[in-house]
């Protein structure tokens, strides 16, 4: 899992170094989760199965809390600018949605489609967005 999550985090700080505007790392952020090396069935079952582990494993747990930190402190910096004080609520349902992403796609015995799963992720972010502007 160490392996999944270095390669993970390699392709989410390439990708938000490649964008500059917060609704750019956003979206890059999002599309990084679900990118081709991320979101191959091996790698989604894999994530499963260190959900499980964390459950009774210590080790797995403490790797597990520090992947859910990132990703929450990754977008909710990325959402202040547009959210404000809603940051992180509406960066634990973009979470949420991610990991329920990952968890269907685990079931699922057909073909994963990454881009697909962050379409969905990010008509649920400007569904988020829109809620703001009429404020």
């Amino acid at each position: 899992m160490r392996a999944i999550l270095t390669v993970y985090g390699a392709e989410i700080r390439g990708a938000l170094v490649a964008a500059k505007r917060p609704e750019d790392r956003l979206e890059a952020l999002i599309r990084a989760s679900f990118g081709p090396s991320n979101f191959r069935h091996e790698v989604v079952a894999a994530w499963l199965n260190f959900y499980v582990l964390a459950l009774t494993d210590a080790g797995a747990r403490r790797l597990l809390t520090v992947y859910q930190r990132r990703l929450r402190s990754n977008l909710i910096h990325e959402l202040r600018p547009r959210v404000g004080p809603r940051a992180p609520e509406v960066a634990d349902r973009i979470a949420g949605l991610i990991d329920g992403l990952y968890l269907h796609a685990a079931l699922d015995t057909g073909n994963t489609d990454g881009h697909a799963a962050a379409d969905q992720v990010l008509a649920a972010l400007a569904s988020d967005l829109k809620e703001r502007d009429k404020r």
